[in-house]
């Protein structure tokens, strides 16, 4: 026969082994939602960088990290890389932006040119 005093114990063996799995699906449905967040985020900031007609036919992109929005790309004056970064403060949800747009005089360095005369070089060898 059962005692009153081994449901509680039972009843708390139980509880413990649920919470985990419920803590586990609210957390990865929480990061979902924020990922998700941060996708629609990132696509609002490129769709503004898009829209403004001095930015447009740059190739510049947007990465957005729980609001925090990184701006990447090369940019021929100082001014547009300015405008980049208002445009995506100005958007809804952004909470910091990390402009790290570049302003590249002449040639663009993507492109493949050569580097400038005494350029400084860091590279990772694995």
């Amino acid at each position: 026969m059962r005692t009153t005093a081994q449901r509680p114990g039972r009843i708390l063996a139980a509880a413990s082994l649920l919470l985990p799995l419920i803590a586990a699906s609210c957390g990865s449905s929480s990061y979902a939602r924020r990922e998700n967040g941060d996708r629609q985020l990132s696509a609002q900031v490129d769709e503004r960088l898009a829209a403004a007609s001095e930015l447009s036919s740059l190739k510049l992109q947007a990465k957005s990290h729980w609001g925090v929005v990184a701006l990447l790309g090369e940019v021929y004056e100082e001014r547009l890389k300015v405008q980049a970064g208002e445009l995506a403060t100005s958007v809804p949800g952004v909470v910091r932006v990390n402009n790290m747009i570049l302003v590249v005089k002449g040639v663009s360095k993507s492109e493949g040119s050569s580097p400038a005369e005494g350029a400084l070089f860091m590279s990772r060898a694995e």
